[in-house]
């Protein structure tokens, strides 16, 4: 088990700058989304990551997972940007996936963040064998992209994002059954199941255990008066900053520490998205949220 953070994360502009400060932090491992000096994983080209790479060697990090958002797009609001059924699509998200991995090379990074195919509107209304179409379809596809990522050295990690056909703990179980994949696996980011509605416990866990790689740490607070019968722990209203929020992140935390002991906790507070009055600066809030996890895991009570 280990921390990284994803270096956009920190709110600065200059990546080299990143990269000192999160080694003044303590951070040993680091995940690469955006603010690469102007680029992303996904823009960025194979010589100026060679640069970058420099970099990261220099200050003695090492690249865990290039968070990359182009495989299987997410669209939070209106019509998704592909059918899921149209093969053309699946043929661009492989030689997507090729570029991804020449520039996991470069990075001596060995994960790849992707995408469950899109959830469509209205989609928990259909009946068993619709909702069964799509599973399945979603599991061929990405059994085909973990094949790829298998010949190239790989593993790629399922993001649960609500608007996907993997938003929850019981849908990506729904996923990894079918698929059962080595070169699949699973970066949970908490907090997101909340968001799809689904609250995060020791028994939705249950659903994935075994198969977590990563994970996205950051807080989440309550919309108010949200609790009810039908919502026993309130509904998600916006990421906060962890410790200081309305998860209970401890009994999650050490069974992951148990039952995936070598999973990466990796940072992703969110920050842009807080309100104003959280509004402490990027670096401070990763600082604050490093330590609260790391004295639920580390620091025995």
């Amino acid at each position: 088990m280990k921390f990284s953070i994803i270096t956009d994360m920190l709110g600065l502009d200059s990546f080299e700058e990143s990269l000192k400060t999160a080694k003044e932090l303590g951070f040993e491992y680091i995940d690469l989304r955006g603010k690469l000096d102007g680029d992303t994983v996904d823009s960025i080209s194979l010589e100026k990551a060679k640069e970058l790479s420099d970099l990261v060697n220099k200050y003695n990090l090492k690249v865990t997972t290039l968070s990359s958002w182009a495989v299987n797009p997410c669209t939070f609001s209106g019509p998704s940007s592909y059918d899921n059924f149209d093969d053309k699509h699946h043929e661009n998200m492989s030689k997507e996936l090729n570029r991804l991995f020449d520039l996991a090379d470069v990075f001596s990074a060995p994960y790849i963040r992707v995408y469950s195919l899109h959830k469509k509107d209205g989609f928990y209304n259909w009946t068993d064998s619709e909702r069964e179409k799509e599973y399945k379809n979603n599991a061929e596809v990405m059994r085909k992209h973990a094949d790829h990522a298998q010949k190239r050295d790989k593993v790629l990690l399922m993001e649960n994002e609500p608007p996907t056909l993997a938003s929850t703990c019981v849908e990506l179980g729904i996923l990894f059954n079918y698929v059962d994949h080595p070169n699949l696996k699973i970066n949970w980011d908490i907090t997101n199941g909340w968001r799809a509605g689904e609250y995060p416990t020791l028994e939705t866990y249950e659903h994935i255990k075994g198969h977590v790689y990563q994970t996205h740490l950051k807080g989440a607070s309550r919309q108010t008066n949200s609790i009810s019968d039908k919502d026993p722990n309130g509904r998600f209203n916006n990421f906060a900053i962890a410790g200081k929020d309305d998860f209970g992140h401890k009994e999650i935390m050490n069974a992951l520490k148990k039952y995936d002991p070598n999973v990466i906790m990796t940072i992703d507070t969110h920050y842009p998205s807080f309100y104003q009055q959280d509004k402490i600066g990027e670096v401070e809030v990763v600082r604050i949220t490093k330590e609260f996890f790391e004295d639920i895991l580390y620091i025995k009570a």
